[in-house]
Formats: C-alpha cells, structure tokens, sequence
C-alpha cells in the first residue's frame, strides 16, 4: 500500500482524532495526523507492536499533541501557569475554611482576579491536562516524561516539565524525546540519531538536569 492509498484508508481516523484538540486549525492537524501516520507507517513491525490501528493511533495523536503543545502560549507562558497555581492553592485554602467547594467569585475575592481570568486559566488548563493524561495512557507511563525523569508527578509540574522541553538544545530535545517518549533504550537512541551510546547518556543526564533546573527556578 503506498502513501496515498495509506492516508485515504486512515483518513476518517485522523480526523477522529483531530476533534479532541482545540485553538488549532483543522487542516494542521490533518497534516500533523499525516505525518503520524506516515512515520506508524514506516516503524511498524508486526512481531513487535499491536494492531497497526492501534500503533497508528499513538503516532497520529502524538504528532497533534506535539503540535498544539507548541501552539498553545500558555505552555510558554511560566506567569500564567503561575496564575493556574495560585488558583489552585486559593481552592484549596477556601476548601478548607468552607467546608465545600468554592466558586469562581469566591475565588476571585480571595485571589484579586478577574473572575473572567480564573475561568479562563481552569478551562484552558484542564482541558490541556486530560489531553496529557490521554497521551500518556497510551503508551503507559513511557509517555510521562514526569514519571520517568524523576520525582515530579502532578499536573501542575508535568506542565512546566513539558514547558522546560523548549529551553533544551535540539539534540537535547531530541534525546529527552525518544528515550522518554519512544521509550527506546540509550543505544537504540544512538542508532537512530547516529551518535554513540556514550554521548546519549551525557545528552540525557545534561537535559534532565537543565530541566529540574527549569521547574527549581
């Protein structure tokens, strides 16, 4: 099956899977589906993986994931996960001093935000969590760069940690992402990126490093 042939028998499925992302364009994320399914395409091994439907899904979701978590300013934006925070921290004080859960005013009274703001920053961000949360089902927790980096195991700093990804060198990037979320082994990551088993970890252990770093800072 070529290419064409491929993205036509599939093309109802990336267009599925395009409906659960939002504040992108569909025709990006066709694009990025494609890409997806390209790249299922060409690494698919029938002894190894599932189903190709299901080894097709990982790959397409994943290159849309990646592109709306390029796309989205407030991944690039530490101030206004910041805000997210102290929203959430001012839930949880209210929480404790009313006995039930507050609302939006409650929390704009105790905060000093617009009640408009905090609507915005809890829509945003828990819409783009249970699209992280849906990611890394997919794959188990190889898809948590969180899980597997270290100790960082909330919502709120995989957030930063998908954050500090953008601060790494792009071979850095490139490491932390295969190894992480390919959850290919050091010397895999060698063969595909050419370089030796040595210079992986050394890549490796310097990018999660710049990344704590990140969420310490």
């Amino acid at each position: 099956m070529n290419e064409e042939e491929l993205i036509k028998k599939y093309e109802a499925l990336i267009y599925k899977i395009a409906k659960k992302f939002y504040n992108v364009e569909l025709a990006d994320l066709y694009q990025a589906g494609v890409i997806g399914l390209i790249k299922a395409k060409r690494k698919y091994n029938p002894e190894l993986n599932s189903d190709f439907m299901s080894f097709a899904y990982m790959h397409i979701f994943g290159e849309m994931y990646e592109l709306v978590n390029k796309s989205m300013d407030i991944r690039l934006n530490k101030a206004y996960l910041k805000l997210y925070k102290n929203i959430q921290l001012a839930k949880s004080e209210l929480l404790d001093k009313l006995n039930r859960e507050p609302n939006i005013e409650e929390i704009s009274k105790y905060t000093n935000y617009d009640e408009s703001l905090i609507s915005e920053v809890l829509m945003l961000t828990s819409s783009m969590l249970r699209i992280d949360a849906e990611y890394e089902s997919m794959n188990g927790e190889s898809f948590s760069i969180a899980d597997t980096i270290g100790e960082y195991q909330n919502p709120d700093d995989r957030i930063l940690i998908e954050d500090s990804l953008n601060t790494l060198e792009p071979i850095e990037q490139e490491v932390i992402k295969i190894r992480y979320f390919e959850d290919l082994t050091q010397m895999e990551t060698a063969e595909v990126l050419g370089i030796s088993q040595v210079k992986v970890s050394r890549i490796e252990s310097k990018g999660k490093q710049k990344i704590k770093e990140y969420i310490a800072a």
